[in-house]
């Protein structure tokens, strides 16, 4: 007797192949069979009539680090579908870490994490990865944050490292990847990656080949200069034969894609990812002029206070962001006497205080200490470059989720639903097969997470169960917090954690590592 049986459902295996009709067993944590299961008999049967049955979805860019050990159930991307997130994501995490970089991490990363009460015991890579171990609800992978590594070895230093720091940061990026980590992300728009050169991530991603990881970057730019942020990338995969796969590639298609095809004709194994809305979100300190974030929160704190280096912001940012700033949705901010501005637009909030604009964000980033985060509605591309851009074959799903806050961005609710729902039924962007294989396989392959993101026997039981005619994203820019539609059951290592679209309480996540 098998522990698990599901019965006539719609086989979409996640490599992308026509779907097909049978029956799923399980056995523990894994698929046991696959085919028409006549007489075989289970602890439980879950009739499929009508349903997709898939694998479970893989989210390869999630801000989930700290959420998930306060809100182990997940319920946002449980109900989505998701499946495995993975966590270290923009070069910024909390491991490796000594106490001083912990410090200065849980301060910095507030505005994405928030202020949980947790044990902070935990300073390896390792140590880290054993909070979710079967206390959480989805299965977790972790990338080594190359910010994280820098500020260990230079603190925020704006120059090259040493000869002994680089050694030193190849010997972190070397412990992460022995404690379990399937590659190096960063986030080269952040304090402090935003100083480091090429030859520091070359070094770096050097040790990452040798462990058969992956590098994971957030480019130097998004916007004009996005054609040269990708180049760096490509290069850095050229140079040392690391795999490159780049974050939220948000930018105009027929500028980004012609880049990924030439290197993947040339023989470099380059991927990327992006979720289906025409905005973003990151910290409101983000747009600060580079030299006002010099030196950390304390340094930006009391440089904003001065009224000479406002009227200099204010010079610098009116050939960037003057009339834009109706573009920007304030997200979430620490205290309680600043919440009123969420879900206000910028504009909207500087007019409810009665400040100018620019003393406005300086007040704010001063009163809550940078911990704001802002949903940016893109200028720079349009509908036609998303759906180009999902209908590359090296393109993949993600969330890039920030939970925080009363008005989180609504990819943290809606993205896997929103491409089946819209982009698949509704506009026929993708077939069904191919859009599973960009949240399965593609994904799981591109970390090293074996076993998964496949319907195959032997394989373990993460999958999905929804119905293809209702399943359909809520969630919307101002009301963000809702749960989708026709996504019914969830099952992760084995174990239902959604049914019939209710958590069931269960959290046997594990923490993926590498190979």
């Amino acid at each position: 007797m098998f522990d698990l049986l599901i019965r006539n459902g719609r086989i979409v295996d996640g490599t992308g192949s026509p779907w097909y009709r049978a029956d799923v067993s399980i056995q523990g944590e894994h698929i046991a069979a696959i085919g028409h299961l006549v007489g075989t008999e289970a602890a439980r049967v879950i009739d499929a009539q009508g349903h997709v049955v898939c694998p479970g979805f893989v989210d390869p860019h999630s801000h989930s680090d700290l959420y998930l050990l306060t809100h182990p159930h997940h319920e946002p991307k449980i109900r989505q579908g998701v499946t495995t997130e993975v966590l270290g994501q923009d070069g910024i995490s909390y491991a490796p870490v000594s106490d001083r970089g912990m410090a200065y991490w849980r301060e910095y990363w507030r505005a994405v994490d928030g202020q949980p009460d947790l044990d902070w015991g935990w300073r390896g890579v390792g140590e880290f990865l054993a909070r979710f171990d079967q206390r959480v609800s989805p299965n977790v992978a972790y990338l080594v944050p190359h910010g994280t590594v820098r500020y260990e070895v230079m603190g925020l230093a704006d120059r090259p490292p040493t000869e002994g720091e680089l050694a030193r940061m190849q010997e972190l990026v070397a412990q992460g990847m022995e404690e379990g980590a399937v590659g190096l992300s960063t986030g080269l728009t952040y304090l402090p990656a935003f100083y480091s050169t090429t030859e520091e991530l070359l070094a770096c991603c050097r040790v990452v080949a040798r462990y058969g990881g992956v590098y994971v970057t957030h480019l130097r730019d998004y916007g004009e200069h996005i054609s040269e942020a990708i180049k760096e990338a490509l290069t850095i995969g050229r140079e040392t034969g690391v795999p490159v796969h780049i974050s939220h590639l948000n930018g105009r298609a027929e500028e980004c894609l012609p880049l990924i095809d030439r290197a993947r004709a040339g023989g470099l194994d380059v991927t990327f990812e992006n979720y289906p809305y025409l905005a973003g979100c990151t910290l409101l300190s983000h747009f600060l002029p580079r030299w006002a974030q010099a030196g950390g929160i304390p340094d930006t704190v009391a440089r904003l206070r001065d009224p000479a280096v406002r009227e200099r912001i204010q010079r610098e940012m009116a050939g960037t962001h003057e009339g834009q700033w109706h573009n920007y949705l304030i997200c979430a901010v620490g205290t309680e006497a600043n919440q009123c501005y969420e879900g206000l637009s910028l504009p909207e909030a500087a007019e409810a205080a009665g400040k100018g604009m620019v003393d406005f964000i300086c007040d704010l980033i001063v009163e809550e200490r940078l911990a704001v985060t802002v949903v940016q509605y893109h200028t720079h591309r349009a509908e036609e470059d998303l759906r180009a851009m999902m209908r590359h074959p090296a393109h993949m799903v993600c969330t890039d989720a920030i939970l925080l806050g009363s008005h989180p961005h609504p990819r943290g609710y809606g993205t896997y639903p929103r491409y089946l729902g819209h982009y698949v039924r509704q506009e026929g962007v993708l077939t069904l097969e191919e859009c599973i294989r960009k949240m399965t396989s593609l994904p799981a392959r591109r970390f090293g997470l074996r076993d998964r993101g496949l319907l195959c026997e032997g394989f373990f039981a993460d999958l999905v169960i929804f119905d293809p005619d209702a399943v359909q994203d809520t969630a919307t820019f101002a009301e963000p917090r809702q749960y989708p539609l026709g996504i019914e059951t969830v099952i992760v290592n084995g174990q239902v954690v959604l049914d019939n679209s209710r958590h069931a309480g269960a959290v046997p996540g594990r923490a993926l590592k590498r190979g």
